[in-house]
Formats: structure tokens, C-alpha cells, sequence
């Protein structure tokens, strides 16, 4: 996407470069004077909030003899710098005798969003504001009328309120290293992310860090495996709680017994999931994961991370079954539930909805899906997934006024891997949720990352109080009854 959007900058300087060389001309008469120009905004979808935009810019707009060697009391009074100061600001030069001088500028950057929208800095750029420098920064362009530049992006002011909150809540009562909240639509549009992070580094966890998905990755290895006919609706295995396959230890969570397809969902078990990666077999399988783009960047940001897939043998490629050992970033992970969602088409992310400069306006329209398994394996697995969220079942379902909403989830409780090793400790707690379960139109996503104020346990007891709260408020506020 983003591309798309450097090329479509370098049109709309041009057209309006070309289209001002009149009015840079009428203002060449006019005595020196302040004028107002400033970096683009970055807003939410409809542009009801804008996340990130600049205060008023001061600048001068004169002779470029005057501005780059001359100086006096009269324009230190107007512009309210010393003639030093002046001298030593960034000229913005055009082929005209005149030219504009930056004074100084203040940008406002929402703290909620600046791990997906990021920030503008004199030390650098990060997220959208530096996927999109190019063109937020077009302050050469001129025109009779405004032309700060618009991003408007695909993120729903009310539902990013509503995660914002949720996160801000984790983050105090659970004191996590990290936590995520990351709603799509399914067809990729970004409809909000909220994020947490203890690190200084700066870093993104949304696109810039990865996190191992434990079992939530299970319905996406089993849609595969029914779809290459490695197993088929009728296949079990026998758990009994731990065991070998090909020397390698698999642990349940508990004695299981018989599993088939549905019980190996609703009961998280890894025996099961091994084996069905053992069958499925490496090529196959990382052929699949390739499938479902998790080889590929999503946003295409600077400093996006790359993800780790399974490696060639058979330790790696049972664990890869129940989500160990695979590393993805959280925007990778929900792209991939996009083919759960869509009856098996993949659709890539978006984020920028258009790019608005003076009069020229630019739409970027959803991506083309891309076919991942068939819609029956997709369905099988989403159907399963909707048994998950009843109350019978497990403590995902979400209640309110004594009904439940249709929803398809899966719990994931994966062990952290610190400095290349696992304890029983270091526990990240995650649910993936389709909203509703029947034709899904979002895909939620919520991680708590090494709790510090809980001890160990599993993602039913730490993560679903919080996914059932968020579930029932996105619901809400889209719309959804039970």
C-alpha cells in the first residue's frame, strides 16, 4: 500500500506545483508578511478526530535575499526571532525571487495511537507519519486555498475509544510488559489499536515486535490441514494428558482422552494439534503459513518486523501445531484470521482510507482477497470456534441481559520465550474473537503479555474477563444484540 501512496504523492506535488506558478507570481509584489502553513493532519475515518495535527506554523514570506542575508529590528519584531535565529532556520526555496522560511511549528500527537499512527519528532519519524513523510510534509505546495494535506485512515474514533479505555485498565490492574487490543474489519480495514508497553525502546509491539500466539494459531493449522486432506472431519487421537511423538514430550493441559476435531478446539489440545502438524508435514505446513501471509510485512513501515516461521524439524513442526515456536507480529496474526473470517479469502490490511491536498483527493480502495483454504474448511473451523463461546463450553461467552452474543473465539495461552528459553512464568494470554460468529464483519484481538499482578495460570481465568468486556462493548456500539 504505501508504494501506492509515495507515487500518489509525487502526483499531487506536481499537479499542484504546476497549477500555482500564478499565484507564487501575484504574491511576489506583496511586502513581507507572516502566512500560515502546516504539516498534514492524520485523522480517523470520516475525519471525526484528528489523531495527529500541527498548531498554527509561523512563517515569513519575502525576498530571499532579505531572509538568507539581510536583517533588521523591523523583522525581528514580525517574526519575534533574533536575526541569528533567523539565519538558521531551514529555507523552503522555490524558482521564484521569494521564498518561505519555517519559524517554528507545534505538533499534537495522540498518546493512544502513536504505535500504529506514530509520531513526528526532530529526531525522526515513526509509524504513518514516516510511511507518509512525503506527503504530510508538502508544504511547498501552494495554493489560494488551504493545502495541509489529510490522511484520513480506516480507524473508528468510537471503538479506539473503547479499546483505549480497556488497555488503559489492563495496564493497571494486571501490570503487563505489554498488552494489545487490535480490532479489524473482515476485509482488512484497521478499525482500532490500542497498545501497552513497560519498554523504553520506542518500539511498536502492533508491527515492530513479535509474540509467539500459542493456541490461537490452532484453527489456523487445523483450516489448512482439513483443506490439503492431511485430516478430515473424522479424525481423533487419544490424549492422555502427556506423551512422545517422535521422542519429543506434548503436553495437554489435562487428561483428555479421545479428541476429535471439535473437542481438540473447545479443549486446547496440543497432542492433538501435533499430531495434526505431523501429519499435515513441514512442506506442507510452511506452505500454508506462506498462504496466509505470514511471511509478508503488513503495513510496510520502516522498521516493521520480520516474522519466525518453523524451522525444518520435527521439534519445530509439532510445536508450530499448537502456536510455539512461531513468531508473527500482532497485525500478521490478525491479517491471517481475515481467511477464517472471509470463508478463505485473505484480504491484506488497510489504513489509509484517502489523501486529501487542496483539491486533489485520492481514494485507496480495499484490496483484492486472495483465496487461502476453501470455504467449507473455513467454515468447519469457525463453526467450532463458535461452540467455543457458549457457556457450556468456556468462559468466553458474552453475556448481557441474560442472553449471549454470537461469537466465534479461541483462547491461546502461550510460554514467553526469554533470552531463548521457556519457564512456566512467562505466560502471554490472548483471545482471538470473530464478531459475530455467524458472517463475521470484525476480528478482535487481545493479548496480556507476563502479567505482573497475577500469578501463572491460563488465558480462560486471566484474559477472558477482559474479552468478554470488550466483546460485549464493541458489540454494542456497533449495533450487535444477542
Amino acid at each position: 500500500m504505501i508504494p501506492l501512496l509515495l507515487f500518489t504523492a509525487f502526483v499531487i506535488m506536481f499537479l499542484s506545483v504546476f497549477t500555482s506558478i500564478e499565484y507564487i507570481h501575484d504574491q511576489a509584489e506583496k511586502p513581507l508578511s507572516p502566512s500560515l502553513i502546516l504539516r498534514g493532519s492524520i485523522t480517523s475515518d470520516g475525519g471525526a478526530i484528528a489523531y495527529n495535527s500541527s498548531s498554527i506554523t509561523k512563517r515569513i514570506w519575502g525576498p530571499k535575499a532579505l531572509l538568507e542575508s539581510s536583517c533588521n529590528e523591523e523583522l525581528e519584531k514580525i517574526v519575534q526571532l533574533k536575526c541569528e535565529e533567523i539565519r538558521s532556520l531551514p529555507h523552503i526555496n522555490v524558482d521564484t525571487p521569494y521564498a518561505w522560511v519555517e519559524l517554528r511549528e507545534q505538533r499534537q500527537q495522540a498518546e493512544n495511537t502513536r504505535f500504529l499512527i506514530g509520531a513526528h519528532t526532530p529526531g525522526g519519524n515513526t509509524g504513518l507519519e514516516a510511511a507518509l513523510d512525503m506527503v504530510l510534509s508538502t508544504r511547498f505546495v501552494f495554493s489560494k486555498t488551504s493545502t495541509q494535506p489529510t490522511v484520513e485512515t480506516t480507524i473508528d474514533a468510537g471503538l479506539q475509544k473503547i479499546t483505549d479505555d480497556y488497555v488503559s485498565q489492563i495496564a493497571d490492574q494486571l501490570g503487563p510488559e505489554r498488552a494489545w487490543i487490535v480490532v479489524i474489519s473482515n476485509t482488512g480495514d484497521i478499525l482500532a489499536a490500542s497498545t501497552f508497553s513497560r519498554s523504553k525502546s520506542g518500539a511498536s509491539p502492533l508491527y515492530q515486535e513479535l509474540f509467539e500466539p500459542g493456541s490461537i494459531f490452532k484453527p489456523l493449522v487445523m483450516a489448512w490441514a482439513l483443506d490439503v486432506g492431511a485430516i478430515d472431519t473424522s479424525f481423533t487421537v487419544y490424549s492422555p494428558g502427556v506423551t512422545q511423538i517422535d521422542g519429543i514430550t506434548i503436553k495437554d493441559w489435562k487428561f483428555l482422552g479421545t479428541v476429535d476435531l471439535t473437542k481438540a478446539l473447545q479443549q486446547s489440545s496440543n497432542i492433538y494439534m501435533a499430531t495434526v502438524a505431523k501429519k499435515t508435514g513441514y512442506e506442507r505446513l510452511i506452505t500454508g503459513l506462506k498462504r496466509y501471509g505470514m511471511d509478508k510485512p503488513v503495513l510496510r513501515f520502516p522498521g516493521e518486523a520480520n516474522s519466525i516461521l518453523p524451522q525444518n524439524t520435527q521439534a519445530s513442526l509439532l510445536n508450530a501445531g499448537f502456536g510455539q515456536g512461531v513468531a508473527l507480529t500482532p497485525l500478521q496474526f490478525v491479517r491471517a484470521y481475515t481467511a477464517i473470517a472471509n470463508n478463505g479469502l485473505l484480504y491484506d490490511l488497510r489504513l489509509v482510507k484517502s489523501i486529501t491536498v487542496g483539491e486533489q483527493h485520492i481514494e485507496f480502495p480495499t484490496a483484492t482477497p486472495t483465496r487461502v483454504v476453501s470455504a467449507e474448511s473455513a467454515n468447519i473451523v469457525r463453526e467450532i470456534m463458535k461452540t467455543i463461546a457458549t457457556p457450556t463450553v468456556s468462559a468466553a461467552a458474552v453475556p448481557y441481559k441474560g442472553k449471549y452474543f454470537n461469537v466465534a473465539a479461541k483462547s491461546g495461552t502461550a510460554q514467553v520465550p526469554v533470552d531463548g528459553r521457556y519457564n512456566q512464568t512467562d505466560r502471554l494470554y490472548s483471545y482471538v474473537g470473530l464478531l459475530p460468529g455467524d458472517n463475521p464483519e470484525m476480528i478482535l484481538l487481545l493479548s496480556i503479555d507476563r502479567p505482573q499482578k497475577i500469578s501463572p495460570s491460563l488465558a480462560v481465568y486471566v484474559a477472558a474477563p477482559w474479552f468478554r468486556q470488550v466483546v460485549r462493548d464493541v458489540m454494542l456500539f456497533k449495533g450487535f444484540t444477542p
